[in-house]
């Protein structure tokens, strides 16, 4: 058994080297090294990747993401990117690997977006905080049974096809519905520009609109993230060569974009926006509490052109709107994010609370 610590300066040779090419599966993809290594919040010798194989195989791996809290080159923090073992071979594996990140890291840690089982574990360290979060909302505007239900219960997946005909069947009678809803949100909209990038005045929007930010990401860092996706649609992966990797990278559709809302000629709001299969999340988003009501309507705009089936939000004050007042959807639901901070950074996360929901990895899945 092996072990190899990969920096971020060592990502592109990495994904170019015969370690790389031999291991079965991948221990990251070429869109995900691309995109650590322009990390604009990273050290060249930051650990970006710990790996144990055995031969050619690999066994188990923990990646890290360089972070700042709250912008502050001299806080750095790190958020867990992935942490995976073989289901045989690296059941020993998991806790040491993961304490050896944490090490590395200082122990200064956050994530944001927790499994349950991943919890349990976190808990018996005795190291991280977990904060109660307020629950977000998923809206539904499409029947999606033959995701959910076989997510949720694992041996009805042999019914995919069928339940995947009934969601079929129940969304087409919902069309006369929806060309109702379309022409009641689609009226009296504000000014909205779609964008791929950000000038200065935006810059400084998101600046004065992320006092209270744990992370608080620039502008341009936010167009990082865009330039840099990790996953890709099946369209235009033709110049990728699929390979054997743990995760879930490349998607029948994907798309996001910035939105920015005028109104009167003046800056509202602006909406980083991310649609992967069908399923619309916000992940940062910045407007005054005053223009709740326009930004709400901006965003049922989005999910309704762009033929969505799910529209998630943990933003407060979009969540609560979301389970008020008129709506587009079939219904509606609460939904809890589990979250996980190292103890030495929870004063950092109550003078700064607010988490965007795109905080740590969550933006690039």
């Amino acid at each position: 058994m092996k072990l190899a610590e990969i920096k971020v300066s060592e990502l592109p040779d990495f994904i170019d080297g015969s370690l790389w090419q031999q291991l079965t599966p991948k221990p990251l993809t070429s869109l995900r090294a691309i995109s650590q290594y322009q990390n604009p919040r990273a050290h060249p010798n930051d650990t970006a990747l710990i790996i144990a194989y055995d031969d050619n195989v690999l066994v188990a791996l923990v990646g890290l993401l360089p972070n700042f809290i709250h912008g502050q080159p001299n806080e750095l923090v790190n958020s867990n990117t992935c942490w995976w073992v073989d289901a045989e071979k690296g059941k020993q594996l998991a806790i040491p690997l993961f304490l050896k990140a944490l090490a590395l890291c200082d122990q200064r840690m956050f994530m944001t977006n927790c499994t349950p089982h991943t919890l349990s574990i976190l808990k018996k360290t005795n190291w991280f905080d977990f904060p109660e979060t307020k629950p977000g909302t998923r809206g539904f505007l499409k029947f999606n049974s033959h995701e959910i239900i076989p997510a949720k219960f694992p041996a009805t997946k042999k019914f995919k096809l069928l339940l995947k005909l009934a969601d079929q069947t129940l969304n087409f009678l919902l069309i006369p519905r929806q060309r109702i809803i379309r022409s009641r949100f689609l009226k009296n909209v504000p000014k909205i520009e779609y964008l791929n990038t950000l000038n200065q005045e935006l810059y400084q929007f998101i600046e004065s609109h992320s006092q209270n930010e744990f992370i608080r990401r620039t502008g341009q860092e936010l167009e990082w993230i865009v330039k840099f996706p990790w996953i890709k649609e099946k369209k235009f992966s033709k110049s990728l060569t699929p390979v054997d990797y743990p995760f879930s990278y490349i998607v029948d559709s994907f798309e996001q974009y910035f939105l920015k809302i005028t109104e009167s000629g003046q800056t509202i709001g602006l909406l980083f926006i991310s649609i992967r299969d069908g399923h619309m999340k916000i992940p940062y988003v910045y407007f005054e509490s005053e223009n709740l009501r326009a930004i709400l309507q901006v965003i049922y705009m989005q999910a309704l052109l762009k033929n969505a089936v799910t529209l998630t939000t943990f933003n407060p004050e979009l969540s609560d709107a979301m389970l008020k007042g008129k709506h587009p959807f079939i219904f509606r639901k609460k939904i809890k994010r589990l979250m996980a901070i190292s103890k030495s950074l929870s004063e950092f996360h109550l003078k700064y609370p607010l988490i965007q929901d795109g905080d740590g990895d969550v933006v690039f899945t």
